[in-house]
């Protein structure tokens, strides 16, 4: 028989084959698993690796300052005055801290055992070791009291007053919480159980703020008690709590002390923290000031000068600081540092154990509130230096302090300082006076008024002076905080140039008379009959301020129908109605627009009102009527603006239609210069109109009566003046408490009292535009004039004219 033979061969190779798909589908699964672990664990290690090294480097804080703000002729206006708080953490100052350390060292000690030891066997090892901690409690508070030139007695008083005061707060705080869990039970009209009382109890019981913080034991420490202080911040030392203790007694129960858990790591000095408690400084802030009273109107009018004291010279500007950090400033450093990449870049310092950012508020820093210090904090804010010292090596790496920069203004210290005292009732002027012609049973003579004032220089657009009365003064925001707060009838607190708007009144009309040839709604030489009122139907409608007080008219007062530069002299309102009704709802709004009204200008102080246009978010007529815009045409109806929008229209005029956005913060790049369409001879009749309305005798702001007698409202010698008078009716002001509810009695129910005039040295062209408005205190030329007159002497003081 034949044997067959079976090639075995060709099998094996296959089942190879199989094999190595089989081992290929298990690895590939094993190898996506295994990848992000491995990473992981990398990541981890790490991780891991850099925070042990975070742990052998002892990190101190080192205090930076804030950055000055400067006039523009280099004087300072606010600086640090450096100053520094000696801080305890409070569970160190009430003891807690030698108990918490105690318990956390027993339990470190036996660890393992620690969950099933009786309650008495714990307390018996915390017992053994706490003698540790004590000692070196006290001895820390000794060796505190030392360096700060203090007894312990002295120490010890404050420590006591601090957690007294603590203590007080917390019932405060708890009942308040009670109080609202409890109105909340009473609500659902049942009456309290034991056990739902129980729980309120356990809800409110929580810790409040000030015993999670530390607590100044020492203010305002000398600078040499400060630097020793921080040499000892975040200092440690190595302490034995088991001492010679036998091993039997840590044992207690199974455990045992090895001698690398013997020892236990403590701040030197426990809780110490030394913080930043600067105060800003303002050396500015109250000044004296020297007027001639011998310009004056003659009833206030005295031979030699007046020294006035001016408290609060550039606050409203300027701003303060507070000691508390909101989140919204967190937020807000964040965004301006997205405009500051530079700043940024310094102050976020890449170390072992991360990035850290040198700027961050802590607890205790101040940060600007409003005015510059709020609107320019980033920039003002200094950063700390980082003292890193390895605990293993020794080494010591230092990256310094960072004062903030300076921030220097376009005012002149001196010239807001002469504005303000001018503005001052002493001076007699901010007060109501026979002469306004006005006083009454609500403002008697004597009342003080309250105002704002703007000097621009023309060419370049800077700010000299922004002033807003009442004066805000930094001693009663200090001492007395509830008088300027609450005061709603003054509102001490606003900065009046760039935030509050009035009706613009009349002194809008040579803007009007020029935007009005730009639309050519006037024509050269056109003439417009004053008739005394608009409506020939309707004399007791729309009419002329002349034909209001006698039932006159600008044209047979001036024997002819009037030009232009003569309805400004006049300033008839008959006029500047058929200005408005030739432009229309969309030609006076988007006039108003080209000057400005509706825009802001990023001053960098805070807050910036853009006027009101309208009534609506129309953008080609903002819900203005044709009536609304016959009222336009004279600065009435639904528009209003801030004196600083007065001062830039003004000087677009006198720059022939080129706007140059004001600034505030000198070096700061704001908008180019745009052009505004303005007809070259248009302006030439709007500048001949306002020469009149101040220089020849039938203008409004040419000359006051005063018993019977004229006497002319400037009188500055060697200069040249352009200027425009403003009544605007105002909403009577009325009293209401607290702000809120309805409204009480009437308490002011008068016109404002507008004035701009541009200024130049004699046979000069404009260079500063001022801009002055008197709340509820009636007449432009009677109020304001006067007023406006001594800040053109003001600027001739100060070497500008």
């Amino acid at each position: 028989m034949a044997r067959i033979q079976t090639d075995r061969t060709p099998g094996v190779a296959v089942l190879h084959r199989r094999l190595v798909l089989l081992l290929a589908l298990l690895v590939g699964p094993l190898a996506l698993l295994l990848g992000p672990l491995l990473r992981l664990t990398t990541a981890r290690a790490a991780s891991a690796r850099a925070e042990a090294e975070a742990k052998l480097v002892r990190r101190t804080w080192l205090p930076t300052a804030r950055g000055r703000i400067l006039d523009r002729k280099g004087r300072v206006l606010a600086q640090d005055r450096p100053s520094y708080d000696i801080a305890i953490d409070y569970r160190v100052l009430t003891g807690e801290w030698i108990d918490d350390r105690a318990r956390r060292f027993a339990r470190s000690l036996n660890r393992a055992q620690w969950a099933e030891w009786s309650p008495d066997q714990r307390q018996a090892l915390v017992a053994l070791v706490r003698p540790a901690y004590e000692a070196h409690w006290r001895s820390a508070w000794h060796e505190l009291a030392r360096l700060c030139g203090q007894s312990v007695d002295e120490l010890d008083g404050r420590r006591r007053a601090i957690v007294d005061s603590v203590r007080a707060r917390r019932e405060a705080v708890l009942g308040a919480r009670r109080e609202v869990e409890l109105a909340a039970l009473r609500e659902r009209g049942a009456q309290p159980t034991p056990e739902q009382l129980a729980l309120v109890e356990k809800r409110i019981g929580g810790p409040i703020s000030e015993e999670q913080s530390s607590h100044a034991v020492v203010e305002r420490a000398p600078d040499s008690v400060a630097l020793a202080c921080l040499a000892l911040e975040g200092g440690e030392t190595m302490l034995e709590p088991l001492g010679g203790t036998s091993q039997d007694a840590v044992r207690l129960g199974g455990g045992e002390a090895s001698r690398s858990n013997r020892a236990d790591p403590a701040d030197t000095i426990p809780g110490l923290a030394v913080r930043d408690a600067g105060d800003r400084d303002y050396p500015l802030d109250t000044v004296r000031v020297r007027l001639e009273r011998s310009t004056l109107p003659s009833p206030a009018r005295q031979p030699g000068a007046v020294d006035l004291s001016v408290d609060g010279v550039g606050a409203h500007v300027l701003g303060w600081m507070r000691s508390r950090v909101f989140a919204e400033d967190v937020g807000a450093r964040a965004a301006a540092l997205e405009r500051l990449p530079g700043l940024a870049a310094e102050a976020r310092v890449r170390t072992g154990d991360g990035v850290i950012d040198r700027g961050e508020y802590r607890e205790g820093d101040r940060v600007g509130h409003v005015g510059v210090e709020g609107a320019m904090e980033a920039t003002l804010r200094g950063l700390r230096g980082v003292r890193s010292t390895s605990v293993d090596t020794g080494e010591v790496r230092t990256i310094e302090a960072r004062v903030g920069a300076d921030v220097r203004l376009t005012l002149d210290a001196a010239l807001q300082g002469r504005v303000q005292a001018i503005m001052s009732p002493d001076l007699g002027l901010a007060v109501t006076q026979v002469w306004h012609g006005a006083p009454n049973d609500l403002m008697p003579v004597g009342t003080a008024l309250n105002g704002a004032a703007v000097v621009l220089d023309i060419d370049s657009g800077e700010l000299l002076a922004l002033v807003s009365t009442p004066a805000l003064s930094r001693r009663a925001l200090r001492d007395q905080p509830e008088m300027v707060f609450d005061d709603t009838l003054n509102l001490p607190l606003m900065n009046r140039p760039t935030e509050r708007v009035y009706p613009p009144g009349s002194i809008v009309k040579p803007l009007i008379l020029s935007w009005a040839a730009q639309r050519g709604a006037y024509r050269p030489g056109q003439t417009i009959d004053c008739t005394g009122h608009l409506l020939p139907e309707h004399a007791d409608r729309l009419r002329c301020w002349i034909y209001k007080r006698g039932g006159g008219t600008h044209t047979a007062q001036l024997g002819h129908e009037l030009t232009g530069p003569e309805g400004i002299m006049a300033s008839c309102n008959i006029f500047f109605f058929t200005m408005g009704r030739r432009l229309g709802p969309a030609g006076i709004v988007e006039g108003y627009r080209v000057f400005g009204v509706g825009e802001s200008w990023d001053l960098g102080a805070g807050v910036e009102s853009r006027g009101l246009l309208g009534l609506a978010s129309d953008e080609r007529a903002a819900g203005v009527s044709m009536g609304d815009a016959i009222q336009m045409g004279i600065g009435q109806g639904p528009v209003a603006w801030t004196p600083l929008h007065a001062a830039d229209a003004y000087a677009t005029l006198a720059r022939h239609g080129t706007r140059v956005r004001p600034s505030l913060i000198a070096g700061r790049r704001g908008a180019d210069p745009a052009p505004v369409p303005l007809p070259a001879w248009a302006v030439d009749e709007a500048m001949r109109g306002l020469a009149l309305a101040v220089n020849d005798s039938r203008g409004t702001g040419h000359h006051l009566v005063i018993d019977g007698k004229r006497e002319p409202v400037f009188n500055a010698p060697g200069v040249s003046i352009w200027g425009k008078t403003g009544t605007a009716a105002a909403r009577r002001a009325v009293a209401t408490p607290d702000g809120e509810g309805p409204e009480g009695p009437v308490v002011v129910d008068m016109d404002h009292s507008w004035f701009v005039v541009l200024v130049g040295r004699e046979g000069d062209r404009p260079r500063y535009a001022v801009s002055v408005v008197m709340e509820y205190a009636g007449s432009g030329g009677k109020v304001s004039g006067p007023i406006i007159n001594q800040i053109v002497h003001a600027l001739i003081a100060e070497g500008y004219l």
